[in-house]
């Protein structure tokens, strides 16, 4: 709803002391949130100054008061200020300052898909294109647009975008399969001739996110040759998948890979693994009985034949626990 500072009809000019003391407010870092309401209070006149507020430089990297100026600017529906901010947006070259920077362009754009500005998505869209930065990203995953799903696949490259962009894909559901398939079966290989250390977190991304949302029969066939990927991590991840499958005679096989990387793999994936396995004991049970017995006929004292055994006893525990009838 707009505002309007006139009395009766005639109107009066800007009380530009109570202007100065909202900006100098909003900059405290003390009382500086209690300014969103002054500035609200004082209504279309406060505008000028939260748009020069919001496009002022802070070398410094300080985003509090800019935040602040958003918060006003949405409160009096200046949605116009956010997306001429959005549109002229362009990352500093001093990393503090463009820390900071990240942190406001994310918030603008966030006020805008929670408005539901579609006007504003064009903007959002070109900005998460050159620079995907996490609050952009967040931002563009809520509009749910078949469009987006690329871009949100994209940044699943980038560390600091990459939570983000899993939960807006989580969002999109069963669209987003085909795409993660495509993630999963395709490695990015770097001038060495091996796969790049971000090409292997993006396709271990894609591959959590299938397991979460569930993949039709189709993509569980294009992901089985993941189940001898070279990365630990990816491989079990396939045959997570893979074990859960409708395929009888696939799902053993997984299980079986499963129980060859419990052998080798790190604690967190090992971790995975047995629950993966205590999950499908239907599948699994036999074959984690009878790798215990073959472990246990010629015992080694190294400690990833240890680890492997207790892993094994874990397993068969938690099935045995689950199977007894409760009191």
């Amino acid at each position: 709803m707009e505002r309007n500072n006139d009395i009766v009809g005639v109107p009066h000019p800007p009380d530009y002391g109570r202007l100065r003391a909202m900006v100098s407010r909003i900059r405290s870092l003390q009382d500086g949130d209690l300014a969103v309401l002054d500035a609200l209070a004082i209504g279309n006149d406060a505008i000028p100054l939260l748009r020069q507020l919001l496009f002022d430089r802070e070398p410094a990297g300080i985003f509090q008061p800019r935040q602040r100026a958003i918060q006003a600017l949405v409160g009096l529906d200046a949605f116009d200020v956010l997306r001429d901010y959005i549109a002229k947006w362009r990352p500093a070259p001093d990393p503090v300052e463009r820390l900071g920077d990240e942190v406001v362009v994310g918030m603008a754009a966030n006020a805008l898909a929670a408005h539901g500005d579609y006007d504003g998505f064009a903007l959002v869209l070109a900005v998460a294109r050159r620079h995907p930065t996490p609050g952009v990203i967040e931002a563009l995953g809520t509009y749910q647009r078949a469009e987006v799903i690329p871009i949100l696949i994209e940044a699943l490259l980038d560390d600091c975008a990459a939570g983000p962009a899993r939960e807006g894909l989580r969002a999109f559901g069963q669209m987003a399969v085909p795409a993660l398939v495509d993630v999963a079966v395709n490695a990015i290989v770097g001038p060495s001739g091996r796969e790049t250390p971000s090409s292997i977190r993006r396709r271990r991304h894609a591959l959590s996110l299938l397991i979460d949302l569930g993949a039709n029969c189709e993509s569980n066939i294009r992901i089985r040759s993941l189940s001898y990927d070279s990365d630990d991590e990816i491989a079990s991840l396939a045959c997570r998948m893979g074990i859960a499958s409708a395929y009888t005679a696939w799902s053993r096989e997984c299980a079986r890979r499963l129980i060859e990387l419990l052998r080798q793999a790190a604690w967190p994936i090992r971790g995975e693994i047995e629950d993966s396995l205590i999950a499908n004991a239907a599948v699994a049970g036999n074959l984690v009985e009878r790798a215990l017995r073959r472990a246990t006929e010629s015992p080694s004292p190294d400690p990833p034949a240890v680890r492997f055994v207790t892993s094994l006893r874990r397993v068969l525990l938690a099935i045995s626990s689950a199977r007894e009838p409760s009191a």
